[in-house]
């Protein structure tokens, strides 16, 4: 009997089940050099923190997230925070300088601009933190819908190499309002951020020729006697929050001339938990609360889903 030969075994198979067993193959090829990297990573890491060596960002990370903001005005400059540091915990810190290298990649059709001279930044052991600002300008006239995007490296070389990237899409809607809430882990409170894009005022009680809901424009509101003034808004913004998390910084202009205040009385001690103020036409307002737990991040929008511990609505 004539011994199988490798081309017999072959022809045993249909070209349906070859198909299926050479992507099986290629599938087995990239898991393995996917958990490959994975591992090698993970024992980098490790060896890394043995050596007390941390380098991190509370946006830019090694798995490169993507963060979008949506609404943006795409108007005036917009800037984006970057927390460095060089820390695992409370306990875990580096005990050296820790220098790092900040690169960006922008679309074309806006200017980013790094606040660091030279590109370059130092995490202090002192501090074990650092920070620079990302600002985005654009350079030509931006229509709802236009997006600019930008991604941002920070890399450090000595005593080891670390690459922390991530990338930001900012998207132009229409002509309205938006906020974002600027938190960090350990700070003691957060800034919501508000700005106003509508160019002009609505009437919200009728008056003299005008009826609810017509449009203003800014020079024709400023003739308007003030009892008539009293009766537009270009738009009036509610801010709700549960007191078990922030508490409102009660200084704030904008809580001191709010329309309407909501409270609520708990354990005999009375609580705001909202309020209602209008915005001039092309402004920004920022509104500060204080974290009743400061280990937490709020910041809004995020990479993690996380609804925004402030309700803001207009």
């Amino acid at each position: 009997m004539r011994k199988k030969s490798k081309y017999d075994i072959i022809k045993n198979y249909n070209f349906k089940q070859i198909a299926i067993l050479f992507i099986l193959v290629i599938f087995a090829i990239s898991f393995v050099s996917v958990l490959a990297r994975y591992v090698v990573k993970k024992i980098n890491n490790f060896y890394t923190y043995s050596q007390e060596f941390y380098f991190d960002s509370d946006k830019l990370k090694e798995d490169n997230p993507v963060y979008q903001l949506e609404n943006w005005p795409g108007v005036d400059p917009y800037t984006i925070t970057i927390n460095m540091n060089s820390y695992g915990n409370n306990l875990l810190k580096t005990s050296y300088d820790i220098e790092y290298e900040i690169s960006y990649v922008c679309s074309n059709n806006a200017i980013c601009q790094i606040s660091k001279q030279d590109n370059k930044g130092v995490i202090s052991a002192n501090t074990n933190t650092d920070f620079f600002n990302v600002i985005i300008t654009p350079n030509t006239a931006l229509k709802p819908g236009d997006i600019v995007s930008t991604t941002i490296t920070a890399t450090t070389k000595e005593p080891y190499k670390k690459t922390l990237e991530a990338r930001f899409y900012l998207i132009v809607g229409e002509d309205d309002f938006s906020y974002e809430i600027t938190d960090h882990e350990g700070s003691q409170y957060l800034e919501i951020s508000i700005t106003n894009t509508l160019s002009y005022y609505k009437v919200k009680d009728a008056f003299d020729n005008y009826n609810v809901d017509d449009r203003i424009n800014v020079d024709t509101y400023l003739s308007l006697s003030d009892a008539n003034k009293q009766k537009c808004y270009s738009t009036i913004v509610n801010i709700a929050f549960n007191t078990d998390n922030v508490l409102l910084d009660m200084t704030n202009s904008n809580y001191l001339n709010a329309d309407n205040i909501t409270n609520l009385v708990k354990n005999n001690y009375n609580y705001i938990t909202g309020i209602e103020f209008r915005m001039e036409p092309l402004s920004s307002a920022v509104v500060r609360f204080y974290k009743v737990d400061v280990t937490k991040d709020y910041s809004y929008p995020n990479t993690s889903g996380q609804a925004p511990i402030v309700t803001v609505t207009n």
